[in-house]
């Protein structure tokens, strides 16, 4: 390869040139890079409205595994997230579940902001069902 400053043959993938020191990359600190990651993982379910309180806490029993007396903590604060951390689809599902139960709730992919219902760092998904 041939070296950007002083043009000398210097061997490839060569970071320095030996001859005159200069750097073999093109380095344009004006240039802004930025990385864009992608999770798969990053639905959730927000409650939005529990309405009947006793049917509320006899569809979140079913749905989620949670006692009676943590749900109905849970309710206290609305909208709250009660899953976290699923695919689209789980989301999706997991929501239609909640609605199907007399439940108001909606999938969220990572638009909308919603109070947490986390007490002791517990965020409620698949995992602890």
């Amino acid at each position: 390869m041939i070296c950007l400053k002083c043009r000398a043959e210097i061997e490839d993938l060569s970071m320095y040139c030996p001859r005159c020191g200069a750097p073999q990359f093109a380095y344009k600190p004006e240039e802004e890079i930025t990385l864009e990651l992608t999770d798969p993982m990053k639905s959730k379910v927000i409650l939005l409205e529990a309405g009947n309180l006793t049917a509320a806490l006899s569809g979140l029993k079913e749905i989620t595994g949670l006692p009676i007396p943590e749900l109905r903590n849970r309710l206290k604060e609305l909208p709250a997230v009660l899953f976290d951390h699923l695919s689209e689809e789980e989301a999706e599902e997991k929501a239609k579940q909640l609605n199907e139960a007399g439940l108001k709730a909606e999938a969220d992919h990572g638009k909308k902001e919603a109070v947490s219902i986390e007490e002791e760092s517990t965020v409620w998904n698949e995992s602890n069902l």
